[in-house]
Formats: C-alpha cells, structure tokens, sequence
C-alpha cells in the first residue's frame, strides 16, 4: 500500500487488488512493455545495466551456490532478507527462509511502518489486534498523520466511508496535518503542527485533560494502572512549553483536548506519520494514553480489541521451535522490539555492509523493495548495495535497485498468481486474491521463487513440493480449504468485535489486565514505560544545522502511486506526472522562488530537485515535498535514482529510536534556492 518517505521497502509489487487505484494499475502494469519477464544475470560491470537472459534453473541454482557458500564459510548471518511491507506470501515466505537458513537478518521497514503504533497499542491496551468500531458512529474523529482518502492509509478498517457517515451524522472532525488532504477544510479544527511534534502535542492535550478534570474518573479508576505517573509527568512542562514545541497556540491546544475530551465516544485515525521520528514509540505511547483518559477503548464508536479470525498465524508461519533465530548474532540486536518482531532497521543493514562491524555481509536478497528510493540516506545505501558481493532483486519492473544486481528475477503481480492477502493479518482478517490471469513471460510469484530455492539448499521439509500447497496450510484452522475461500460469497474472513462491558474483568490484555499508562513490560525491556515531554520533543539536529537549513521536510502520501512502485503507468501519470513540492508563498517569495519553476532541495546530506506548487495552506516554515520519484525514461543510467528522491536529504546514521530503530524522517532541515540563485540564511517568518 501507500507509504510515505522510507516507509519504504515496498518496491513494485504490492497489494493493490483492493485499491481504487487497481483498476487503472493492474490492466497496464499487467501488459506493459517495460515487464521483467525472464530471470537476467549481469553482463556487464555493475551498475551498467547489461544483461544476459538466462534460465530459472540457472538463476536458482547459481543463487543457491552462492548462498551456500557464503553460509559455510562466514556464517549464515552474512546473507540478509532484504523485504518490503508484507503484502501476499511473499513476506511470509521469506521470512519462514530466514528461518531455516538460520539468518538472523531479515531487514523490513519496520522501523518506521507499522512497529511503532501497533507495539503502543501492544504497551498500552495489549494486543495490536485493536480496530475503529464500525458498527456506530464516533462524535469526535482525530484523523493524526494519516489520509483515509488513500486506502493504504486507512485506520484499522475504518474507511473514508466510515467517516464521511460520521461527519454526516456530526461528529466533529480535527486533523493534525501539516500538509493538505481532502479532508481539511472540512475539519472543525485543523492543526498544522510542526513536523515531528506530534508527541509533543499529544502530551500537552494529556495535561489540558488531567489539569481540568476531563479525564473519564470511572474509567480511568477501573480500568486503567499508571494514571499518578502520568499526572505527575504532566506536572513537569507548561502549555507554552507545548506551543513553542508544536506551533499550536495554547488556546487551540486546550480547545482541541476539550473537544476530543468531551464528545464521546471518539476516535483517533492515526497513521504512519507518527512513526518517522527518533522518539517514534514514545510519541505514538503519548498519542495512544489520550484513548486512555478518556474512556474510548471497549466502547461503542471508539475502538475496540478484536478476536482474530480463524487462520494460519503469521508467527507460526515464520517460525519453528527448533530452530530459534540467533538473535545474538543479528546486527540489530541492540534493538529489543525489532528483535521480537523479527526484523532488522534498514540503516542497521546499511551501516553494517560499509564498515564491516561486527561482520562483513556477502549477500543480499531483495523481494517487495527498492531500496535505493525507500531506505533513508540514499548515496549510503547505494554505496552499501554496490559493495555487497552478490546482490539478487525480485521485481516486476525495472528499477534502480536491479539496475545494480547481479541476477535479476522476474515477479507476477497480484491477480496473476493464486495467494491471501496478508497484511491484515495484523488486524486480524484476510483476503482470498485468487489467480485471474496468466503472468508474462516466465514471471513467478515470490513465493515460489522462494520455495523453489529452499529445495536447492536442503529445506525441502521445511516447504511444499508445490508452493501454493501453503494456502491450504493457512487457511487449515478456518475449516475451509483455499478453493472454498475463493468463492464469491466468502474471500474475506473478519474479525470479532469485542466491547468492555461484554468481559470487563479480563478485556484488555496487558499483564495487569487494564490499559496502562505506566508499562512494566518496557521497564523490563529498558524503555521508558512512560512517555516523557522530554524524550517525545527530542530532535536529532543541532542548531547548526538549523541555522544553515532553516526550512522543515516532510511529505505526504502520494495519492496516485505506491510508495515508489508503477512509476511506469500511463494511467496514472495523468493524475501526478512529476515530483511536486509545495511551499507557502511568503516563503516562495523570501526566496524568490516561482510558481511551476524546478527548485533545488538540500539537506546537509544532498540535494534534489522538485517541480514548486504555491500553496497557502502550508505552513511558512515548512515545505512538503514528494516521496518515492525517480526518472524510469532514464533507467539505462543507475544515477536516475538521484535526482527527484527525497532520501537523498534524510540520514539513516546517528541518532534512533534504541527499541525500534525509528529514525527522523520528518522535519528535516532544508533550504531552497531556484537552479541559479544565491541563497540567504534568513528563516520564513511563522
């Protein structure tokens, strides 16, 4: 689905069957010109883009000589998984081997997709299987760094349907964004906070909350632990201490906390946004205690734990008891939530290739990901993936990151294979994606790429003789086969919805048994079991840095694509045919910068250059850039990927979240200048 800047591995191949986008996407993406339809292995130096066509045993079996001697002579650890979000099976098989190979390097965009929110649910609530209530209309909606406009971006299966409904039915609508949607102008409340402190916001509607007795008593009494050390935290900054952090006015802030307070039940859409920050757990902790205070988890139009559907589990899949992955050994180790949820951040990978420390990494396998646009700092992980001594990429079309490979594998869309959709299997329901049409050439499905390989390296009882054996294995505990799930009247298996008052003794999961505010369980994992205004409000740059980039970075999501992928359709450059950047015309103005004009964007790591919109709703400070933009009438030249992409200002080095490994991505400091100007230091006036 949609991602925003280094969500990012999700390369071409994604879930898109059920987007508004697929019937444009599929048709095309299905028949056109530029598919990789045959296994390829590089003819000439790296980079060149030369290749050879070549057979699938070939390619298979010089992928498992190598592997196999890049395992016996440095150790498992020296191959990395290299994956993108999980979509069909594709992730799932990967992952499984991982496993048997005994790898502890699976590297995900977990560290700024998905990890963050579900494990502050997970601290707070007990389970991520936690969904909006559909079944009533909330009186309040927080949509918080999120777009239901896309469907990627969609809350817990509370759809722009969903809330279309609710507004009709007047519920009071506040959107933190400081970009523009759809829904913006037709907020009550619209808050264009500065990027990044979307923590510090929450914690100061935390405080209006508790300081004027807002809170739910009966709720919080019952049905919480923690609420003194969130009181006395709140006891520790002021209201102004919040406006300086977030550029809210105070009243807003008190007025947007009584809102929310007040008009029960409420929901917050929150979404990938929040987790792009060096303090990412903390600040989506912050956002999810609002949910607490007020009473909204359990009830009627807030949002509630779910029981999962009856299928395969993804951890069981993954997994097996005897053979544990050797955590020890992993390069992300120092990370204790992407250990347990079984990746490693991308820049852990990308700053182990280059030095070498603890180890060297021989091989690299790509599937569902593009690294060179999706992985912040994009001239490191080029140098990275170029120094890797065998480099294989998984793809539907080409893209930088095949451009540099070694052998080059031909992938079926969705709809051209038989698989389950399973990337709401973290929200506790799936989707049969049965097989419409045949794949071009000899492009095959990830899943049996992957399956056909393990037999090669000795994992034949490991896998299946035929891999779509594994959709029958999943669908094993719903009572149904996977034939039986494609039928038209069945496809989708949803989960229970559950409320407080149906098990008020044992509804939230957590070990005290109630939502807690105060986590033991991050105690022992050496977090912080409280967010903190403090640690949610912390930048990674240095006034330096701001002194000579005076302008914050972020990027929404682009509603005509997915994350970098089908940059090649027709169909659907007509609705976004270039990178576009948006700044306020104050500060298009300052810098003498014209509407429609190529401007250049720079960090202190690079520059890129973007086409400029004029827009007044963008906060002078700021600037909203494009993400995932790359030349593909230019894919003969590795270099194309240089000059749209906005991971050529972002840095994957230094500073991160020590459990998740998040890094910031949003509000990073940039200037602008058109191609021929000389630039000043002068700051936009707020």
């Amino acid at each position: 689905m949609i991602k925003v800047v280094a969500d990012a591995g999700s390369g071409q191949h994604v879930d898109i069957c059920d987007c508004r986008k697929g019937p444009v996407t599929i048709p095309e993406a299905h028949s056109h010109g530029k598919r990789l339809q045959f296994p390829m292995k590089r003819a000439g130096e790296r980079g060149e883009n030369k290749w050879i066509r070549i057979t699938w045993d070939e390619a298979l079996d010089t992928i498992a000589e190598k592997m196999t001697h890049y395992r016996d002579t440095y150790g498992p650890e020296s191959i990395a998984m290299v994956l993108g979000e999980p979509k069909s099976m594709d992730y799932a098989f990967a992952q499984r081997f991982a496993t048997f190979l005994e790898t502890p390097n699976v590297i995900t965009p977990g560290n700024y997709c998905g990890v963050q929110t579900g494990h502050a649910d997970q601290f707070s609530i007990g389970t991520m299987h936690v969904l909006g209530d559909t079944g009533y209309d909330p009186k309040c909606i927080i949509i918080w760094g999120s777009n239901p406009q896309n469907t990627g971006s969609n809350f817990r299966c509370f759809t722009q349907k969903d809330v279309a409904r609710a507004m009709k039915n007047g519920a009071k609508l506040i959107m933190m964004e400081p970009g523009k949607n759809r829904y913006c102008e037709k907020a009550d409340h619209w808050l264009r906070l500065k990027p990044g402190s979307d923590g510090s916001l929450a914690m100061g509607m935390a405080k209006v909350i508790i300081d004027e007795d807002l809170y739910d008593k009966d709720y919080v009494a019952n049905y919480t632990v923690g609420f003194e050390e969130l009181k006395k935290e709140v006891a520790n900054f002021t209201l102004q201490d919040v406006a300086d952090e977030t550029w809210i006015d105070i009243e807003t802030i008190r007025t947007v906390a009584r809102t929310y307070a007040t008009s029960k039940p409420g929901l917050i859409m929150w979404g990938n946004a929040l987790e792009n920050s060096v303090a990412a757990l903390q600040i989506c902790r912050a956002v999810s205690m609002l949910r607490g205070l007020t009473g909204n988890v359990g009830v009627e139009g807030g949002e509630l734990i779910n029981i999962p559907a009856k299928f395969g589990r993804p951890g069981r899949f993954y997994f097996d008891r005897s053979h544990p992955r050797p955590t020890q050994k992993s390069i992300g180790k120092e990370f204790p939530i992407a250990m347990g949820a079984a990746y490693v951040p991308t820049q852990s990978l990308v700053q182990t290739i280059l030095s070498e420390d603890p180890y060297p990494v021989k091989m690299a396998m790509c599937h569902v990901t593009n690294p060179l646009l999706t992985y912040p700092d994009s001239v490191a992980t080029y140098e990275a993936f170029m120094k890797v001594p065998f480099l294989v990429v998984a793809e539907i079309f080409p893209t930088s990151t095949t451009a540099i490979a070694d052998i080059v594998l031909p992938a079926a869309l969705p709809l051209e294979h038989n698989s389950i959709a399973y990337w709401p299997a973290w929200l506790g329901h799936i989707r049969a994606m049965p097989k419409c049409v045949e794949p071009p050439g000899e492009a095959w499905p990830d899943s049996r790429m992957i399956n056909e390989l393990a037999k090669r390296m000795g994992m034949r009882e490991h896998f299946f003789e035929d891999w779509e054996e594994c959709l029958d294995v999943m669908m094993a505990d719903s009572g149904m086969t996977y034939k039986e799930f494609c039928e038209p009247d069945k496809r989708v298996i949803h989960p229970t919805k559950t409320y407080l008052k149906d098990n008020p003794e044992r509804y939230f999961k957590t070990p005290s048994g109630k939502f807690e505010f105060y986590s033991q369980q991050m105690v022992q994992l050496g977090i912080s079991p409280l967010p903190t205004f403090k640690e949610v409000s912390t930048q990674r740059f240095s006034k330096e840095q701001w002194e000579r980039y005076p302008l914050y970075l972020t990027n929404g999501k682009e509603g005509a694509y997915f994350s970098s992928g089908y940059r090649h359709i027709e169909g659907m450059k007509k609705y976004s045919a270039e990178a576009i950047c948006e700044l306020n015309p104050r500060t298009a103005s300052r810098y003498g910068l014209n509407e429609g004009e190529m401007i250049w964007i720079e960090s202190r790591k690079g520059r890129i250059q973007q086409r400029l919109k004029i827009s007044e709703h963008v906060h002078p400070n700021v600037i909203v850039a494009a993400f995932g933009w790359w030349d593909t009438e230019a894919e003969h030249n590795e270099y194309d990927w240089r000059r749209y992409n906005i991971n050529i200002l972002t840095e994957g080095d230094g500073a991160n979240c020590p459990a998740t490994g998040s890094v910031q991505l949003r509000g990073v400091p940039v200037r602008v200048y058109a191609e021929k100007q000389s630039w000043g230091n002068e700051r936009a006036d707020a």
